[in-house]
């Protein structure tokens, strides 16, 4: 009989138990509060299972709540297991007996073995095995078995001889059970914490991610129901980190980006969600009750100045002292009733973006402009596209003379023939081509366009060239020298008429490479001409390297030349390194006869501006000059 009810009582704790995990599943293991709450079930689950004990005898009774108490400890760590056996204690002496010290000292000591295996599985940071958890709760109970000899006279050996056994066989069994069925959950616990902590997570800073970002936005927005609740999205993003990384590697890179983290942690109040969205990409979402737009404006503007603040001071990291900046968009909402994260997230990123080309180290706050600004650009990013295989760009050149005033080259320009928009300049789409490949398409085009031009018929026996712009992106690939030999040799033009301009910006990576192309297509014929001399990277250094066989003097020298002193020694200065250095050049931008005048009076010099023609179209140019000769 008493096996019997002994195998109830244990069955009804298992139930229990299962009911436990059943509402232990709806709360993460993860805070204070939540562990209050786990201790709190746990003593709960116990004082059920001690309201239907076995009563051995008068004050001697047994239940559950040695198992619980080492589960409590066992899982849920120091915290759960004092606030359980605090209630269970309670209650147990409460019913009183004889047995009341016995059952307060089996308490403790099944909570304080269960804490202690707590630590112990934490420290190998690994699950029990089965052997492990059975051989656990058999020392547990018979522990608590012994603790029936404090009873008077000779009641707890004879508890101990009659009871004992039927005790540590299923006790023990019960133990391992519920424990398997917690370890179980435990495992899907973890799994479950670990999916979240990797999916909402960044690996590096440990802030929330982008995802998690994306998700509060949107319940920020869901929340805000009236028209004072507004919020804020401050993205901001470290100038020039790609620098430290390519300089100092990516291991410099991650702790830099750990110590930022930790900078803005003390700057940025805890009630705002700060988040690491992408490589050197922070974001602070902001939220509050203001009257007006210009409130919610200049609360954001303060937080973006304290992390301006922040972050002006050095990063010590190793030996190095790391100065940084950082470029801030900040991005109000909600503006309409549909806004998404998506929106408030694309206005922030471009007003960052805008504060980026301003020189950076600046906070810009979006404004609708911006937007259309961006628009745009992305409109005229995917018609190009579609412009070079459709046939609307159209090749122009400009005529280079020399002092007679005879033509004896052109430059190749690029022209847009848009079938909505009309004639598109360079200004307008050249800066878009520039930040993508595109310009590559566009170069390669211009460049076979002008060699089918030197080909022709009118041009291709007379000593004419043609001089076409090379971008630094286009020349750095690693195909460039091959296309252009496939150019050269797909429309027949004279490699020693052709000039290649490149600017002095090529020269700031890889100069070796540089060279090394510069010299296998000068072994074709085909010259260099060096665009904006004086504007950039000067280095005369790499100048005697090149085989740069002609200098472009940049118009805004030539054009204050006659008047501005300074100008006419600039000026000067590059006609005497050209004529030491035997290189040829060519000034743009000459539209007066006291502009050609100055530079015929101190060199022989090629001109290249609105006093001699205009951009034409190819077709034209090449008509006009077989009329000139024909004249001639």
């Amino acid at each position: 009989m008493f096996f019997i009810e002994l195998i109830n009582n244990v069955s009804l704790l298992i139930v229990l138990t299962m009911l436990f995990k059943i509402t232990a599943s709806r709360y993460k293991f993860d805070t204070l509060s939540q562990r209050v709450v786990f201790g709190l079930i746990f003593g709960l689950v116990g004082l059920v299972g001690m309201m239907t004990p076995l009563h051995y005898a008068d004050g001697v009774i047994f239940d559950g709540r040695s198992i619980i108490l080492f589960v409590a400890g066992f899982f849920g760590g120091p915290l759960v297991a004092v606030i359980s056996a605090l209630i269970i204690a309670a209650y147990r002496a409460w019913i009183g007996g004889t047995g009341v010290y016995v059952g307060l000292a089996v308490i403790m000591i099944s909570a304080a073995i269960g804490v202690f295996c707590y630590f112990l599985r934490t420290k190998v940071k690994v699950n029990l095995s089965w052997l492990h958890l059975f051989v656990a709760g058999f020392t547990v109970h018979v522990i608590m078995l012994l603790l029936f000899l404090l009873l008077p006279g000779d009641d707890g050996i004879k508890v101990i001889m009659e009871v004992g056994p039927t005790i540590l066989l299923i006790y023990p069994l019960a133990t391992l059970l519920v424990c398997l069925l917690f370890q179980d959950y435990d495992e899907k616990e973890n799994v479950r914490r670990d999916l979240h902590q990797l999916a909402y997570y960044d690996s590096v800073t440990g802030l929330p991610n982008r995802l998690f970002q994306v998700e509060n936005i949107n319940s920020v927005l869901a929340s805000c129901k009236t028209p004072e609740c507004k919020g804020a999205l401050i993205l901001f993003s470290i100038d020039r980190f790609k620098t430290i990384n390519d300089a100092r590697g990516h291991a410099v890179g991650d702790m830099l980006l750990c110590a930022v983290a930790d900078r803005l942690r003390t700057v940025i109040d805890s009630e705002y969600t700060l988040a690491r969205n992408t490589a050197s990409e922070f974001s602070v979402l902001l939220k509050g009750m203001f009257e007006n737009a210009q409130d919610i404006d200049a609360f954001a503007l303060n937080q973006a100045s304290k992390i301006h603040t922040g972050l002006k001071f050095p990063v010590y990291i190793g030996k190095d002292e790391i100065f940084i900046s950082i470029s801030i968009g900040i991005a109000t909402f909600p503006r309409v009733s549909e806004d998404t994260a998506g929106d408030v997230l694309r206005r922030a990123d471009t007003a960052m973006h805008h504060a980026k080309q301003d020189g950076g180290n600046q906070t810009m706050l979006f404004e609708p402009t911006m937007a259309s600004h961006i628009e745009q650009k992305f409109q005229i990013e995917r018609e190009l596209r579609k412009a070079i295989s459709a046939g609307e760009l159209r090749l122009y050149l400009q005529s280079q003379v020399n002092s007679s005033g005879a033509v004896v080259g052109a430059e190749a320009l690029v022209r847009w023939q848009h079938p909505t928009r009309g004639r598109v300049m360079p200004l307008t789409f050249i800066p878009i081509a520039e930040e993508t490949d595109l310009i590559a398409d566009v170069d390669a085009w211009v460049l076979r366009e002008a060699c089918t031009v030197l080909a022709s018929n009118e041009i291709y026996n007379r000593p004419i060239s043609i001089s076409v712009n090379i971008s630094p992106r286009h020349f750095r690939q690693s195909g460039f020298v091959m296309n252009v030999k496939q150019i050269l040799a797909d429309t027949g033009a004279d490699p020693t008429h052709l000039k290649l301009e490149i600017t002095e910006s090529l020269l700031i990576h890889n100069v070796n490479d540089v060279i090394a192309k510069m010299l296998e297509l000068t072994s074709l014929g085909i010259h260099f001409s060096l665009d904006d001399f004086g504007t950039g990277y000067s280095s005369l250094s790499h100048l005697k390297r090149l085989p740069i066989h002609e200098l472009k003097i940049d118009k805004t020298f030539v054009q204050d030349a006659p008047t501005d002193p300074d100008d006419a020694a600039l000026v000067e200065s590059v006609l005497a390194v050209a004529k030491h250095m035997k290189i040829s050049v060519v000034a743009e931008g000459v539209e007066t006869k006291e502009q050609a005048a100055f530079l015929n009076a101190r060199a022989e010099v090629l001109h290249q501006g609105y006093l001699y023609s205009r951009p034409e179209p190819a077709e034209i140019w090449v008509s006009k000059l077989s009329e000139a000769v024909s004249v001639a």
